[in-house]
């Protein structure tokens, strides 16, 4: 029969263990919460791109008499930019999915070798 330290150990164990996969597997709403951050972000940062972009042109409009033709360009380019930066940012993620899912494949199959 177990010992009142061997039951106090096990406890300790079991504390540490939960520890460990609160860390290793966030809360879904955890998840969530990031996703949105994430989200709102990017979507801040394509409006800022376009806005930053359809003021310069606006500017280069008035300062050099072009009509709407460098505010249509500049808008564009704005656009192109933003969505350029979150199409590099999804990249970002799918690579570090990628390799997490990668880094599990190695794990299980390290535990089918040993078993």
């Amino acid at each position: 029969m177990p010992d009142s330290a061997d039951k106090r150990d096990l406890e300790d164990l079991e504390a540490r263990l939960k520890a460990a996969k609160a860390r290793h597997d966030p809360e879904p709403r955890q998840v969530a919460v990031s996703a949105l951050a994430q989200g709102t972000r990017h979507a801040f940062e394509i409006a800022a791109t376009t806005i930053v972009g359809g003021a310069i042109g606006w500017m280069l409009d008035r300062w050099l008499a072009t009509g709407p033709w460098m505010l249509l360009l500049f808008l564009l380019l704005g656009i192109a930019a933003g969505f350029w930066n979150l199409i590099k940012a999804v990249n970002k993620e799918a690579a570090v999915v990628r390799e997490r899912d990668n880094q599990r494949l190695r794990e299980q199959a390290a535990k089918r070798d040993d078993q």
